[in-house]
């Protein structure tokens, strides 16, 4: 019987190399594919959480502080930084927009498309009229975002983004406060949420991550 090999180019060589062929081949695709596929890596962030998928918002009929309608898909086109307050909060909420302030004048070198709206939910709508919230916010930023609305819708959007808020018994005197989720929430140009900022909250953070998010996201 004949034990030598088949030359390199008979048909006998040639089908027992063509399955390897085909096979490294077919593996080659399948690398390059995911290669080009892959999502990029997520930016490194210093405090900001980033949401692997982002979270739409619950469609709530509102009210800004100029008294004009205002759906939760009118924060859709633009980036925004969204915090839950009231007026008659004593610390974290003025200390909070004091911030979001000093964040925004951080950022303020950005394209316009790139700079985000601030937005202050009120927690507190039976005192929180559109003239209330539109004298409180003057005071931090003319160009901030005040929405008041319903109990209802106010706290259909707060449950949508996992916040929470109780109001606490009122006073002798009538006074009451109400404890909220001190965390900001980025919202995307889609209206859904993408990242939330933890407290304790510092400007140049925000500011840090933020540029990354969005970079990111280009």
């Amino acid at each position: 019987m004949n034990t030598e090999p088949a030359p390199a180019n008979s048909p006998v060589s040639r089908r027992r190399w063509l399955p390897l062929l085909l096979a490294g081949a077919a593996t080659a695709g399948v690398l390059a594919a995911l290669l080009l596929t892959r999502s990029p890596a997520p930016p490194v962030l210093e405090r900001a959480t980033l949401l692997h998928t982002p979270r739409p918002l619950p469609a709530v009929a509102l009210a800004d502080h100029r008294g004009a309608a205002f759906g939760t898909a009118g924060l859709a086109g633009q980036w925004t930084l969204l915090f839950f307050g009231f007026t008659h909060c004593p610390d974290i909420c003025p200390t909070t927009l004091a911030t979001l302030a000093a964040s925004s004048r951080q950022l303020a070198e950005l394209p316009a498309a790139a700079r985000p709206r601030i937005v202050l939910v009120t927690v507190d709508p039976a005192r929180d009229t559109p003239a209330a919230l539109a004298a409180y916010l003057g005071h931090f930023d003319p160009a901030f975002v005040g929405l008041t609305g319903s109990q209802e819708a106010v706290e259909e959007l707060a449950r949508g983004l996992g916040a929470v808020m109780q109001a606490q018994p009122a006073n002798a005197d009538g006074s009451y406060t109400v404890d909220h989720t001190a965390a900001i929430f980025l919202i995307d140009p889609d209206a859904a949420m993408r990242a939330v900022f933890g407290s304790p909250h510092e400007a140049g953070l925000i500011a840090r991550d933020y540029r990354r998010i969005i970079a990111a996201r280009r």
